[in-house]
């Protein structure tokens, strides 16, 4: 007997299916393969800053984690530069550049670390 491999279908589904071309081709897939994820969670405050924002107060309840939206892929990838992350970070524009630019101009304005109050009061937008 042939090892199952990591995507194909489990014996039992491929005897009760029978042995043809379109059953040779089925795939076991995941949420992502079957068209059923999630829509994305943009993190608000940027994950890739997690540690800055740890310093500034955005732990535990707080967690940055909890400052997350749902929202289509296409509009996701749209705010990150169009899908391709390493073209978006040099877009002006970029959501993640563009908050952590504001917020690091204000600590540079007040000569000292934000709060996290401070930065949850800023206008991001």
């Amino acid at each position: 007997m042939m090892a199952q491999s990591h995507d194909e279908l489990p014996t039992g589904v491929r005897d009760a299916l029978g042995d043809g071309p379109e059953v040779r081709g089925m795939r076991v897939t995941g949420r992502a393969g079957a068209g059923m994820n999630e829509p994305p969670r943009h993190h608000v405050l940027p994950k890739e800053f997690r540690a800055w924002f740890e310093k500034r107060g955005f732990t535990d309840e707080m967690d940055i984690d909890q400052f997350c939206i749902k929202m289509e892929q296409a509009h996701h990838e749209a705010i990150h530069g169009g899908g391709d992350w390493k073209l978006g970070r040099t877009w002006p524009g970029e959501w993640n550049r563009m908050i952590m630019n504001v917020l690091r101009e204000s600590e540079v304005d007040a000569g000292r670390t934000l709060t996290r109050k401070e930065v949850l009061e800023h206008r991001m937008v």
